[in-house]
């Protein structure tokens, strides 16, 4: 029966905190199968995690780290993405009975109950080892009810706080998901405080349970994961420097350390291998720039501002200048208890100390004080971070007040404690113990209402009827969802609306592969896909408000059938905008399905989701794509990673050991023969190259300098599939870009020279089309990337990179004027490039555009606004006499020489034949 007792406390605190979850989060209760807590942002995604995990492994029998179920065919790689696993995984019983919006609330439910009572376990541990001296002469009973009354304090801080309540507000269930931070820190503590070597086994558990707790924490939210590493970093320096320890000690602390490492290490493997792998491959994608690093960073002031959620006091906000929203309030009642616990709790200090590291951190790249920045004059520690991999790819500050919300709780359970204890000492002993009780109830009721974020804003999951009719269609095929879009942290290509989140729950229902998606961190070849793909990239253009010529629709109504066919699309689902402001854009797109695309209405329903008409894809010919040629039209369809840039030349470049390319095959249960039209790159007299189908190795050929000698390979019936096949060539080596070099005019900057002793590759994108400026110089990309015009000045005798400029002609005049000043100032004779990233046309002046001119352009970028530009030119050409490209609904794109984007290659592809 004591042992029972024993644990009461931590039972009724347990039901405590599920009981004020239910109330705090309301009206989710009533609303607990068709809603979930959000804005219609994120939401949507959070949850289709929880149904892809156990769908990729159940249904598909594949890992889901990759998946082509998002950004058809191309696929992506998840490891970067916040998956959220164990959250999927224990959402698994509850949607076998119920579904998925159903699993996704419990899973928020139990993050605020897990939160509050890994922070209450944590206090009560604080306690235990402060050896807190009370003050009022009491049985023991009596001191641990009071710390049982603070500990609960402390978590319902952690747990119903602000801050916490505004990332479940937006539908961010994984940065909501930080219930595993207070259990790892509390097996941290006490891995740390281990006594002597008499209870190594006991201590080798504690390891257990740290590698634990942090592996369900990255498993949950990979960044958390990393704030927690660095505070283990923190907390054992200045243990280090707080302890002296015998060899011995060590060494059982070394051990428990290890045995955490293995534990959470090895579980994350098969994730760390594909972020390796991807990053390897791509290149360090996982930071572009600062992102939204200065939008989503806390304000100085908003440590003292209550949430805009408040239903009292939510209107202060508005009297402030946000970035976007605060994310920082504290709240008035918990500082009081704070600045208690730091004045008369000598242990309390340390945790003030950290909250202070915490808070700095989350201030972001830049000191803001009310919207206001202070950029250059404060040197913030959140630039420290930026150093350092995969941890610098949190481009929220914000974000860290978790962590200084954790190190409050804990100051305010020191301080209610102490608080309590003193107030007790000076009340009589006869109703002390009512007193104290009526205190704490009303110190705890302030304590929840200033972080009160009532009615909780809610987003409705339910799927529209019309997609029972796809969902009851068996076979293999893909939708094609309006808005067409692709989303990840740092950018958007398409139509910026919730529709399209929504569009990918969707897919929960209906189960088949979609040619949009959103992720967190991806290659840029990704988007860039999409954008080059003919009629696809049509679709974006007039989803972001673009108009089409009479040219361009005549070549997408005669391209439409086999794009279609191509990526196996057999609906097309139009969804109203969530936004207004979009309704003309995706009427228009709706227009441009009817008109252009072979299809046949097939439904319309209005219901509170919005409208939604499906479209069926009338029935097609086969796809006839026996030969597969770089200036096809539909080559960018074909060609995946690996391969340098399509030109509409006569070759396309391998430049990785591994290139992909697709093939839709339309005849089943039939051997094919795979032929090429291929050579070795000047330097290998023989170049091995063996061929995957599917996942299988199907044959080596030798490749060589002839190319009269065509090579092939047999795939047989059993590998080739129905439908989409994705094919990969292994080259056995590489060699340097710059060592190869093709005809003389094919390296002609102007019609009457000079001849560039370097291949160039120029591709330029307007924000809604790619947003990228890449000047490659024997593979090597030498452009700033930066928004505007980059230029990069050659010297035509030797190759050499003699400038790499960035003019801003979208910030100011000044910029043009700027521009116009380095083209002058350049020497006649001399190659100059130029690409635009995201705009460049709205403070383009006359002077700039006429400096442009001066290097052989005749494109005027003035009034187009966000056009692609890109040119090789050369100082003192006529205008029109060099290589010049500027579009307003695609890249713009350059190749003189070979189409290396990457520094080495493997071989030179003239066609690929199928038959």
């Amino acid at each position: 029966m004591s042992s029972l007792k024993k644990y009461r406390a931590e039972e009724f605190a347990l039901l405590a905190y599920l009981l004020l979850a239910l109330v705090l989060t309301y009206p989710l209760i009533v609303n607990v199968a068709s809603h979930v807590p959000g804005d219609g942002s994120d939401d949507p995604a959070l949850a289709w995690n929880l149904w892809w995990v156990p769908y990729s492994l159940i249904h598909l029998g594949a890992s889901p780290i990759y998946t082509d179920y998002m950004f058809y065919p191309i696929g992506l790689n998840l490891a970067f993405y916040t998956l959220t696993y164990l959250n999927a995984l224990l959402s698994i019983p509850f949607q076998f009975v119920f579904n998925v919006i159903v699993a996704a609330n419990v899973n928020v439910w139990l993050s605020f109950v897990l939160s509050g009572f890994g922070a209450y376990l944590l206090m009560k541990y604080l306690f235990q080892v402060s050896s807190f001296k009370f003050q009022v002469d009491q049985p023991e009973t009596w001191n641990g009810q009071l710390e049982n009354l603070a500990a609960f304090a402390a978590g319902a801080v952690y747990a119903f706080s602000s801050n916490k309540f505004l990332y479940a507000s937006l539908g961010q269930f994984n940065i909501a998901s930080s219930q595993w931070i207070p259990f790892y820190i509390l097996f941290l503590l006490k891995t740390t405080n281990a006594s002597n070597t008499q209870h190594a086994t006991r201590n080798l558990f504690y390891g257990f349970l740290l590698g634990l707790f942090l592996l369900f924490q990255a498993l949950s939210e990979f960044i958390f994961a990393s704030f927690l590493i660095i505070f283990t970093a923190l907390y054992l320096a200045y243990w280090l420097i707080a302890h002296r320890f015998r060899p011995s000690s060590f060494v059982l602390r070394l051990s428990s350390f290890v045995i955490a490492i293995l534990t959470f290490t090895l579980p994350m493997l098969p994730i760390l291998a594909a972020m390796i792998q991807d990053t390897l491959t791509e290149g360090d994608f996982i930071q572009s720039g600062l992102g939204f690093a200065d939008v989503f960073s806390s304000d100085a002031f908003g440590f003292f501002v209550p949430s805009h959620l408040h239903p009292i006091l939510g209107n202060l906000e508005a009297q402030f200048h946000f970035a976007y929203t605060n994310f920082a309030y504290l709240g008035f009642v918990a500082l009081a208890l704070a600045m208690v616990a730091l004045i008369a709790v000598p242990r309390a200090r340390l945790w003030g100390f950290f909250g202070l590291i915490f808070v700095a951190i989350s201030l972001g790249p830049n000191l803001t004080i009310n919207g206001t920045r202070y950029a250059q004059s404060v040197p913030m520690p959140f630039d420290l971070l930026l150093e350092i991999p995969f941890i610098k790819g949190n481009r929220y500050p914000s974000r860290w007040s978790v962590m200084v919300t954790l190190a409050l709780a804990v100051l305010v359970g020191y301080g209610l404690v102490w608080l309590l204890d003193k107030v007790g000492s000076w009340w009589k002993a006869a109703g002390r113990k009512r007193f104290l009780l009526v205190a704490y109830c009303l110190m705890l009721a302030l304590l929840l209402f200033e972080h009160l974020s009532l009615p909780l804003p809610l987003s409705n999951l339910t799927v529209p009827d019309a997609y029972q009719i796809i969902a009851h269609d068996k076979g293999d095929f893909t939708v094609l969802e309006i808005p067409l879009a692709w989303r990840n942290g740092f950018r958007m290509t398409g139509t910026l609306d919730q529709a399209m989140m929504f569009a990918q729950f969707y897919q929960t229902a209906h189960r088949h592969p979609i040619l949009g998606g959103n992720t967190s961190r991806n290659p840029e070849f990704k988007f860039q896909y999409f954008t080059e793909a003919p009629v696809i990239n049509s679709i974006i253009a007039i989803e972001t408000g673009h108009k089409l010529d009479d040219a361009t629709i005549a070549r997408d109504k005669q391209l439409a059938p086999d794009v279609l066919r191509f990526f196996g699309v057999r609906y097309i689902v139009w969804h109203s905008p969530r936004n207004p402001e979009n309704r003309a854009k995706l009427d228009a797109a709706r227009a441009y399905v009817q008109y252009v695309l072979p299809v046949t209405k097939i439904s319309e329903v209005s219901d509170d989701t919005g409208e939604t008409v499906v479209f069926r894809v009338n029935d097609l010919p086969p796809l006839n794509q026996t030969m597969i040629r770089p200036s096809d039209a539909l080559a960018r369809l074909n060609f995946g990673e690996g391969w340098g840039a399509l030109s509409g030349e006569r070759f396309v470049w391998a430049q990785r050991r591994q290139a992909r390319f697709f093939v839709r095959v339309d005849t089943p249960g039939r051997a094919a023969r795979l032929t090429f039209s291929a050579v070795a790159p000047p330097g290998l007299s023989e170049q091995p190259m063996t061929v995957v189908v599917n996942g299988e190795v199907v044959g080596q050929v030798v490749l060589t300098q002839c190319l009269a000698c065509k090579t092939g390979v047999q795939i047989p019936a059993r590998v080739l599939r129905a439908g989409m096949n994705e094919i990969i060539l292994c080259f056995d080596r590489l060699v340097s870009a710059s060592s190869i070099h093709e005809t003389a005019s094919t390296y002609l900057v102007a019609r009457n020279g000079p001849q560039s002793p370097v291949n160039v590759v120029v591709r330029s994108a307007g924000s809604e089309i790619g947003d990228f400026a890449h000047i490659y110089v024997k593979g090597v990309d030498v452009a700033q990337n930066r928004r505007g015009y980059n230029l990069v000045v050659i010297d035509p005798a030797t190759g050499n990179l003699e400038a790499n400029v960035v003019f801003d002609t979208f910030a100011s005049a000044d910029e043009s004027a700027r521009l116009a000043q380095f083209i002058e100032q350049i020497p006649n004779g001399k190659i100059v490039v130029a690409a635009v990233r995201d705009e460049a046309s709205r403070n383009l002046t006359r002077a700039a555009v006429e400096a442009l001119r001066s290097i052989g352009a005749q494109e005027d970028l003035q009034a187009k606004w966000r056009w692609s530009h890109a040119i090789i030119g050369v100082k003192g050409a006529a205008p029109g006499s060099v290589w010049e490209a500027a579009f307003e609904t695609m890249p713009a794109q350059l190749v003189l020489g070979i189409s290396a984007t990457e520094p080495k290659v493997a071989a030179a592809i003239e066609w690929i034949k199928i038959e």
